[in-house]
C-alpha cells in the first residue's frame, strides 16, 4: 500500500510539472504576441495539444514557439531590398519565377493567363526554411511544372505585405505554400495549403494532380475569358462602325462648318495683321520723328556749345585743318591743340546740308596713314598737325 501510494504521488507530481511547463511555454507565446506593434494582427489562437509523453510534448511546444516567434517577430521595413534580392543572396538564382508585382497584381495575371497561383510566404528565421528552399524550391522538376504552368508569387514575413498575408490566412507554421484558384463563384480560394516542411515528391504530386483535377475548371475559365474577350471586341467593332457611320453622315456638315471657321479665322487674321502693320508703321513714324527731333536738339546744343574758332595770328598752339566730306566738299577751320577731337566731330555734325549721321564716321589722314576715332584725345596727343587734311570716312 505504501509503495502504491508513493507511486501515485510521483505520477501526480509529474503531471503537475508538465502542466507547469505547458503554462510557462504558453506564457512565452503570449508575451511575444504582446510585444507586437498595434498594426500587426494578434488573432492567432494557440490551443494546447494533448501529447502522450513529456518528450513529445516538449518537442511540440518548442516547434510551436519557434513558429509563433517567426511569424510575429516585428518587421523592419527595408525600402532598399526586395524579397527576391534577399532570396537570391541566400539561395542563388535557381528558384521559382516569382512574379514582380503585388499580390493582387499576381492574382490578376493568373486570371488573365487562366493559371493557378502559387503563394509562398518566406520566414528566414524558421529552422526548416533553408532546407525547404535549397532542396524543394530549387528542385528542377518542381521548377519545370511551377514556372511553366503556374504564376508564382512570394514574399517574406519580414516585409509588411508578407506579414499581413500571414495574418490574413492565419498562418501558424512555416514554410508556408498554397495553391490559389477561383471557385465557381469567381472568388479566390486556397485549393491546397502546405504548412511546414514538404517533401519534393509530395509537392510535385500535388502540383501535377491539381492541374489534372482542375483542367475542366481552367478550360471553362478559358472559354469564358475568350467569350468575354470576343464580346468586348465585337462591342468595340460595333462602336467603331457606329462612329464611322455618324462621322460619314455628318462629314459634309463638318467640312462646311470647318470651312466657315477657317474663312472667319482668315478674315480675322488679315484684319489683325492690318491693325498690327498700321500700329507698326505708326510707331515707326513716331520713332523716326522723335529721333529726328532728338538729333535736331543735339545739333543745336552742339552749335551752342561749340568753342569759337581761335585766331592763329594772335593765339599760340592753333592748328588749321582742311576737312574733306564724302561728297567732295572741302571746309577749313582752326582748332586749339589742347582741345579734344570731339570738337572736330561736333563741328562736322552742325554743318548745313550734312548727310553724315552723327557717330557714323571717323577721320583719316593720308600721310602718314592715320585713323582718328577716339574723341577724348587732344589734337596734340593724337598727332594732328597744322595744315593736315582729314578725310571723313563713313562707318
Amino acid at each position: 500500500m505504501e509503495i502504491r501510494s508513493e507511486k501515485e504521488k510521483i505520477i501526480s507530481t509529474s503531471k503537475r510539472n508538465d502542466e507547469k511547463i505547458d503554462n510557462i511555454i504558453f506564457d512565452e507565446i503570449e508575451e511575444e504576441k504582446e510585444k507586437l506593434p498595434d498594426n500587426i494582427p494578434k488573432n492567432m489562437e494557440i490551443s494546447k495539444k494533448k501529447v502522450t509523453t513529456r518528450k513529445n510534448r516538449r518537442t511540440f511546444f518548442q516547434k510551436l514557439v519557434e513558429n509563433t516567434k517567426a511569424l510575429f517577430t516585428p518587421f523592419k521595413e527595408n525600402k532598399e531590398t526586395t524579397f527576391l534580392q534577399e532570396y537570391e543572396e541566400s539561395y542563388g538564382q535557381t528558384h521559382l519565377n516569382f512574379y514582380k508585382g503585388t499580390y493582387n497584381q499576381a492574382l490578376q495575371a493568373a486570371k488573365e493567363e487562366t493559371k493557378f497561383l502559387i503563394l509562398y510566404l518566406h520566414s528566414p528565421e524558421h529552422y526548416s526554411t533553408d532546407k525547404f528552399c535549397e532542396k524543394v524550391l530549387s528542385n528542377e522538376n518542381i521548377l519545370a511544372i511551377a514556372n511553366n504552368s503556374y504564376i508564382c508569387w512570394g514574399e517574406s514575413i519580414k516585409h509588411p505585405a508578407g506579414l499581413l498575408l500571414a495574418g490574413k490566412f492565419n498562418v501558424t507554421t512555416f514554410p508556408f505554400l498554397a495553391i490559389v484558384s477561383k471557385n465557381s463563384q469567381a472568388r479566390y480560394q486556397m485549393a491546397k495549403v502546405f504548412e511546414g516542411y514538404t517533401k519534393v515528391s509530395q509537392l510535385l504530386t500535388v502540383l501535377v494532380n491539381t492541374l489534372e483535377e482542375n483542367e475542366r475548371i481552367m478550360s471553362t475559365q478559358r472559354v469564358k475569358e475568350e467569350e468575354r474577350r470576343s464580346s468586348r471586341e465585337i462591342r468595340e467593332q460595333q462602336d467603331r462602325e457606329y462612329l464611322e457611320s455618324v462621322a460619314k453622315d455628318g462629314e459634309r456638315l463638318r467640312i462646311e462648318k470647318e470651312k466657315e471657321k477657317i474663312e472667319k479665322e482668315k478674315r480675322e487674321l488679315e484684319l489683325e495683321l492690318q491693325r498690327l502693320e498700321k500700329e507698326r508703321l505708326s510707331e515707326l513714324k513716331k520713332k523716326k520723328i522723335e529721333k529726328k527731333e532728338r538729333q535736331k536738339r543735339e545739333i543745336e546744343e552742339k552749335r551752342r556749345n561749340l568753342k569759337p574758332e581761335p585766331n592763329p595770328k594772335t593765339e599760340e598752339g592753333v592748328v588749321r585743318l582742311r576737312v574733306i566730306f564724302p561728297d567732295g566738299e572741302k571746309l577749313s577751320r582752326s582748332f586749339s591743340k589742347q582741345w579734344e577731337i570731339t570738337t572736330l566731330f561736333d563741328w562736322v555734325d552742325i554743318q548745313e546740308n550734312n548727310s553724315i549721321k552723327p557717330e557714323k564716321y571717323y577721320f583719316v589722314k593720308n600721310y602718314p596713314k592715320t585713323t582718328f576715332s577716339e574723341k577724348n584725345k587732344t589734337f596734340e596727343k593724337a598727332g594732328i598737325q597744322n595744315g593736315d587734311s582729314l578725310m571723313i570716312i563713313k562707318k
